[in-house]
């Protein structure tokens, strides 16, 4: 999507947080007057324990760009109607009830709808754990993929010599690295016998 014209004298801000992992998120960057009015860029943000952001430029999210732009003007509308019935009810206090409405949608879009599933959460801290940060390689670019497989590669070589990863997983071995390998190889077909492998390890 493009911006509209001229609108990139426009301030921008982050909306629409999803995804989050501990101090990791998805935010999408909206052109903005108060409310976000097109989204300009998605990005994978990680939050240092010092205040210090790493971002990482991602396509458009759809989720984060959709919920960017319900949540700041639901939460506006939920006060705009809220405040009159509460100070002036004996005149507006029909208004609460759509304020409240809205108030609980807000809250659900804020709280709830941008978490990740109980597996993708596993999936991803697995992926933090290894490589130092959670984005799923498929949110990547393609280049950054590529230095990620090949510094995975290279922890893998540094680890166990004589053993290539594939042949590794084709062995059983259990080890989240090549979990991660097989993740940034996106080769389902490893990703799988690794999980099994992992599996088996656990409950063995």
């Amino acid at each position: 999507m493009q911006p509209i014209d001229g609108a990139s004298w426009l301030p921008t801000e982050d909306f629409g947080e999803v995804d989050r992992l501990e101090s990791e998120a998805v935010v999408t960057s909206f052109y903005q007057v108060g409310i976000p009015l097109w989204p300009e860029h998605s990005a994978y943000v990680i939050r240092a324990a010092d205040g210090s952001e790493q971002r990482i430029r991602i396509p458009l999210h759809a989720r984060s760009v959709v919920l960017g732009y319900l949540r700041a003007p639901l939460w506006m509308t939920t006060l705009i109607l809220g405040i009159p019935a509460l100070l002036m009810p004996a005149r507006w206090l029909p208004l609460l009830i759509p304020a409240a409405l809205l108030g609980v949608l807000a809250a659900v879009l804020t709280f709830a709808a941008g978490r990740l599933a109980e597996g993708e959460l596993l999936r991803r801290s697995l992926l933090r754990r290894v490589v130092g940060f959670g984005a799923p390689p498929e949110l990547l670019t393609a280049p950054l993929r590529a230095e990620i497989r090949a510094q995975l590669e290279l922890m893998w070589r540094t680890r166990s010599p004589s053993t290539g990863w594939i042949e590794a997983i084709d062995r059983g071995e259990p080890a989240e690295i090549l979990v991660a390998l097989a993740e940034y190889h996106q080769d389902g077909e490893l990703l799988a016998r690794a999980h099994a492998n992992l599996a088996n390890r656990v409950w063995n």
